[in-house]
């Protein structure tokens, strides 16, 4: 038990630090978007440098953002209709356990090409002069934290296969 709160609390603090760094990220979005339509019609000074900002910006929100929606299993899911029509738990559990590694295969790919196109940049931003790697670099984190709970989540599937949830204990969790 003393595992199991221990990794709840690290989910909590995971997808605190990334929903707090998504806030500050649209904030940040936010007021330089309104800051250039502003400049546009008051042209009181010049935004050169929003693009990087914007580009920093966005892909830390998506990707760290995606990792938050992984790490509490908030993602969209098409095929959830199929569970509903099994009616075996362990199937039910076998069903979701495939997905579940499908899914651990995809992110491993994405892993492995996104710390290789980390490794291979070499560009710096135009204006502020910062490598791109570090622009780059939530893809490959936000992949490793989805990488690890993926592995998680496969666990938990196959414990579920072996010992399936009754009704009264899903309701209960």
């Amino acid at each position: 038990m003393k595992l199991a709160r221990a990794l709840a609390a690290i989910d909590v603090f995971l997808v605190a630090c990334f929903k707090w760094l998504c806030v500050v990220l649209f904030v940040v979005l936010t007021l330089i978007i309104t800051a250039n339509i502003f400049v546009r019609y008051v042209p009181v000074m010049s935004l050169h440098w929003l693009d990087e900002i914007v580009e920093l910006s966005f892909a830390w929100m998506v990707f760290f953002g995606s990792a938050a929606v992984w790490i509490l299993k908030g993602h969209f899911s098409a095929g959830d209709w199929i569970s509903k029509l099994i009616k075996n738990p362990k199937w039910i559990a076998f069903y979701r356990l495939v997905v579940d590694c499908i899914s651990f295969a995809f992110i491993a790919i994405f892993f492995r090409y996104s710390v290789q196109l980390v490794a291979r940049s070499s560009e710096v931003t135009a204006v502020f002069e910062f490598p791109k790697k570090i622009i780059y670099a939530c893809m490959p984190i936000s992949a490793g934290v989805m990488l690890l709970y993926s592995l998680r989540f496969i666990v938990e599937g196959i414990v579920r296969m072996i010992k399936p949830m009754r009704d009264e204990e899903k309701t209960a969790a």
